[in-house]
């Protein structure tokens, strides 16, 4: 069952704040696709969940997912057990959430968090990614993810 929260950031982060950021392609190099593209949802699973590059690729291929596509993962983690929806709309004269803000709000937790065009996985307040993102690059809706 899914729960839905609204949450709205607490106030605009300077742009000196930093998050921590790890670089990873949740071992997509060590696995038998090592080249593909288009696969930030698979990472931000496999990430999520600490499972296998490989085993989240084919539970997403089998919800759907062809290689090297895009995918509506909120859709399909909405369905999954144990998965908790927070939306961050937006709010005349608030500013978005955003990496910063989120870091600090959810300083605790492994969350799928989805900005425009893109998915990433955050465990304890750290982004797992192959790219660090903009401080100010709005988070749409996050996925609370447990165990």
């Amino acid at each position: 069952m899914t729960t839905f929260t609204e949450v709205t950031p607490a106030s605009i982060q300077p742009a000196s704040f930093t998050f921590p950021f790890t670089r990873s392609d949740a071992g997509r190099s060590l696995s038998k696709r090592p080249k593909q593209k288009n696969d930030c949802t698979v990472r931000a699973l496999a990430t999520a969940r600490a499972m296998d590059y490989d085993l989240a690729y084919d539970i997403l291929a089998e919800a759907g997912r062809k290689c090297a596509k895009g995918f509506h993962i909120g859709q399909w983690l909405e369905k999954q057990p144990g998965v908790k929806k927070i939306a961050f709309p937006a709010k005349k004269g608030q500013s978005r959430m955003n990496p910063l803000t989120f870091a600090k709000q959810f300083p605790t937790g492994r969350y799928i968090c989805r900005t425009a065009k893109h998915v990433y996985c955050v465990i304890d307040g750290a982004v797992f990614d192959t790219v660090k993102p903009r401080h100010n690059r709005c988070i749409y809706t996050a996925w609370e993810i447990k165990a």
